[in-house]
């Protein structure tokens, strides 16, 4: 860990050094010996990241180059450090929903899942925007790791164009794994950046995903239209405390005191009369609708029919 932590530290000196001599050729484009040591520090750097890359490797270590690109120069520190929060966020939650087999309801995690997926700074990028991260992975001689698989699932999910494509991620996943690549769509998206993310073990691209801005903005667009529904029916003892034949809407309590109103169509009607307060047996539609973009779930309630309780 010595050596990778000593190249680390070479990388980020050649960096700085590279970004003093930059605004030096500016000052003097027609330099030779300016331009000869700007050439040497790119050879220097190359070889240095093809060794930490190596050491990385040798050490069980995955690199994630995270590169951002887009219509500002110089992004707001707040998105920079929104969208690879997120990122971090996605990796995390679709690595425990994989590794448990469990759809996850809530972007909550163990501090195993938190310690597996923590992404590390290695260091930024030189002329260009951008951090690589490191991450330990488990070396397998046959088959992929869960974070392999949960790298290779934000890639696919990250492609989704239509609403279909997203209601199959929930179903396998839950709404979490959904809604963190919402908030992380997003906040490209509102920032501007599109991103070119690459999975590298030693010299080997093991996953890679390329979006520009106005893709990751279709795609938080269509999880913002994406919702699921379900529907039950229900009979149930109640009172009717409340009925609005205009407005087709209804009140009932339930005996342990909770109020539940909505709609209906027919239930109540000049043919169908009915009296108040009351108590009735319902029965009552339950639609109950997941917009994946949000935490919160939508339910209504219609009315289908009521009879007295004699």
């Amino acid at each position: 860990m010595t050596t990778l932590l000593d190249l680390q530290q070479q990388l980020l000196d050649t960096d700085a050094t590279l970004a003093q001599l930059e605004r030096a050729v500016a000052g003097d484009p027609n330099s030779p010996s300016l331009h000869a040591m700007a050439e040497s520090l790119l050879n220097r750097r190359e070889s240095l990241e093809s060794a930490f890359l190596a050491e990385a490797n040798s050490l069980g270590i995955d690199v994630c180059s995270y590169r951002l690109f887009g219509e500002r120069d110089r992004p707001t520190i707040l998105g920079l450090a929104k969208v690879l929060g997120d990122f971090q966020t996605l990796v995390s939650v679709v690595y425990d929903a994989i590794k448990t087999h469990v759809p996850k309801e809530r972007a909550r995690f163990g501090l195993d899942v938190a310690a597996a997926t923590s992404l590390e700074f290695g260091y930024s990028f030189a002329g260009s925007l951008g951090i690589v991260l490191t991450i330990p992975n488990e070396r397998l001689l046959i088959g992929e790791s869960v974070l392999d698989e949960a790298v290779q699932t934000i890639f696919g999910m990250a492609k989704a164009t239509q609403p279909g494509h997203i209601l199959e991620h929930a179903r396998q996943l839950g709404p979490a794994p959904v809604r963190a690549l919402y908030r992380w769509a997003a906040g490209h998206a509102q920032s501007g950046l599109g991103v070119d993310i690459e999975w590298r073990r030693e010299r080997v691209i093991r996953s890679h995903l390329l979006a520009q801005r106005p893709e990751l903005e279709r795609l938080y667009l269509t999880i913002e239209a994406t919702s699921e529904e379900t529907v039950e029916e229900q009979e149930l003892g109640c009172d009717l405390v409340g009925a609005d034949v205009t407005r087709r809407s209804f009140h009932i309590r339930l005996e342990d005191g909770q109020d539940i109103r909505g709609s209906f169509k027919e239930a109540i009607s000049a043919s169908h009369t009915v009296e108040l307060p009351k108590r009735y047996r319902v029965k009552l539609r339950r639609t109950t609708r997941v917009k994946y973009s949000t935490e919160e779930e939508e339910v209504t309630f219609e009315l289908l029919n009521l009879e007295p309780v004699t």
